[in-house]
């Protein structure tokens, strides 16, 4: 049986300027910064396929690139972070990239630069995608609003009958309807539903779509619904927070790779939360291995009862 997941969605190519700051001689209230290092890496849907690899899983990244030379550099970084991938070429979209001025000193950055065209993909793409995915057991989508994911290809990958976990965005929601599981943070599923009350928010959310809920909400940890009512409520295991990008992907990355090992959702869902805590404690995008998870398992001992409950157990008001 093949064990394989497949990532489908918005690839990206991160790009990370190491500056040092000098006096700008045009305009003294502007900064200017000098470039000293640049480095590149595996940015939307390559970045949970990275955090994928990282754990250990078989996967493949199925996205749409340009015609340029940055496409040319995204495929060196994927293959550099050997990542196995199928990038369909559409000569009308630029490759996404978005560049950070980085601060050396801080680790933080001062500006971003984004490239990018949003176009929906055609017909022949959504056909180039589902000849490309082969035997799989289960299809990751990373949704960046960037116009990779249609509602054409929703519909499409919902008739292969395989597990669709899903990574949302607000503007997509009516074509999510029906998949195995959605994973929102706070921001997104009060966009989808108008609800504030996380509470609520999950219950209107999975009535409406039919569809497990995952919900991601930073600080306050991770929350659960089943199409069954049960609820699973995760208090955040982060001792320091970093850097909270690329978390999310995180989440949905780790919690796809254990659930297709055949590990029960509880069980997933556990490890994905102790994935989060690893993840945000480093600068960046950091791909969290399964060596680090399972070490904080043994430290927290987060395997027992006590740590699950009803979701807002520990947040009466659903923040």
């Amino acid at each position: 049986m093949a064990r394989k997941i497949v990532v489908i969605g918005d690839v990206m190519l991160d790009r990370y300027d190491y500056c040092r700051r000098k006096e700008n001689p045009e305009k003294k209230s502007v900064p200017c910064w000098v470039i000293e290092r640049v480095d590149y890496k595996p940015g939307g849907a390559g970045n949970t396929a990275a955090n994928l690899i990282s754990l250990g899983s078989e996967c493949e990244l199925i996205s749409i690139i340009g015609e340029d030379p940055d496409a040319e550099e995204l495929k060196r970084v994927l293959d550099n972070s050997k990542i196995p991938h199928r990038l369909i070429v559409d000569k009308k979209r630029p490759t996404i990239v978005k560049e950070r001025i980085m601060i050396p000193s801080t680790g933080d950055y001062d500006g971003r630069l984004d490239q990018e065209k949003k176009r929906y993909i055609t017909s022949n793409h959504v056909s180039e995608i589902l000849s490309n995915m082969g035997d799989c057991s289960m299809i990751l989508v990373s949704d960046y609003n960037k116009g990779m994911i249609s509602e054409h290809l929703m519909s499409e990958l919902k008739k292969t009958g395989i597990p669709v976990i899903l990574d949302p965005k607000p503007e997509h929601k009516s074509s999510y309807k029906g998949v195995f599981l959605i994973k929102p943070n706070l921001k997104e599923i009060r966009e989808m539903t108008g609800i504030k009350n996380a509470l609520e928010a999950t219950e209107v959310l999975s009535k409406e779509l039919e569809t497990r809920v995952l919900l991601t909400r930073g600080k306050y940890g991770i929350n659960y619904l089943g199409l069954d009512g049960k609820r699973i409520n995760l208090k955040s295991e982060a001792k320091k927070v970093a850097d909270a990008t690329g978390a999310g992907d995180t989440v949905i990355a780790t919690f796809s790779h254990f659930l297709n090992k055949g590990k029960s959702l509880e069980e997933s869902i556990m490890l994905a939360n102790i994935a989060a805590g690893i993840a945000v404690s480093y600068p960046g995008c950091y791909p969290v291995t399964e060596k680090e998870i399972f070490e904080g398992l043994e430290k927290k001992e987060i395997g027992s009862s006590k740590n699950l409950g009803s979701l807002g157990k520990d947040n009466p008001k659903g923040i």
